[in-house]
């Protein structure tokens, strides 16, 4: 036989529930997610292409042969969600409020390694390849990148949600870049190339405006409140 709960239980269980999410909500509506924080998993979209950095286990099939780093439209793929760390050695507790001039790590979420530069050349412009490096997240000074703030005058203050930013790449201080010019079709990546459609992402000497970058999606967690 079927056990029913009585009327007055489950009206008891529906209060606790809706009561758990006011709480829930208040505590949300009373946070800070006004800065980007240490531990937050965002989405990186470029300001003039409004294609996202993105990773997946595909290798270079030149260069360094590490794992690859394009840039794709989508606004849906897991593919396109890094980590926001402390730079190489360092950890960053969760919920840090992050400033212009801070060094960070990118760890691409699904692979769990860190996004990377160094001097081979990129496949279509020729810039500065970039991959994605390391294992568990642990690599080397190769994957710390500066939040450089596009407007100069804003170097130290906080890095807001909204506002645009340069990825330096602190050893070889070139800029994280895309443009659509640099497209992977079947005439440079071949036949049945797996990343068709998508845009070279490499690091370049001069900021322009193709190294002009803003969080878009993902998982921000709150500015971290010290204890009274």
């Amino acid at each position: 036989p079927a056990v029913c709960d009585s009327p007055d239980r489950m009206l008891g269980f529906a209060r606790l529930v809706l009561l758990v999410l006011a709480l829930t909500v208040s505590e949300c509506a009373n946070s800070d997610f006004s800065a980007v924080t240490c531990g937050s998993t965002v989405k990186f979209i470029n300001s003039a292409s409004k294609f996202r950095v993105h990773s997946h286990e595909i290798k270079w099939g030149s260069g360094s042969g590490q794992q690859s780093v394009t840039a794709t439209e989508g606004s849906d793929d897991p593919n396109s969600l890094w980590q926001i760390r402390g730079p190489h050695g360092m950890e960053c507790a969760q919920g840090t409020p992050l400033k212009f001039g801070d060094k960070i790590r990118l760890t691409h979420n699904p692979t769990k390694r860190n996004l990377h530069s160094h001097t081979f050349a990129s496949p279509l412009s020729s810039g500065q390849e970039v991959s994605c490096f390391g294992e568990h997240g642990v690599g080397d000074a190769g994957d710390d990148w500066e939040v450089a703030p596009v407007d100069t005058s804003k170097f130290g203050q906080p890095w807001g949600r909204k506002d645009e930013l340069r990825l330096r790449h602190v050893v070889t201080g070139a800029f994280l870049s895309t443009n659509n010019r640099f497209e992977f079709n079947q005439q440079n990546c071949g036949g049945q190339c797996p990343i068709a459609g998508q845009l070279e992402v490499s690091a370049q000497n001069t900021p322009n405006s193709d190294t002009v970058w803003k969080v878009s999606e993902g998982i921000f967690y709150p500015v971290e409140q010290p204890e009274d």
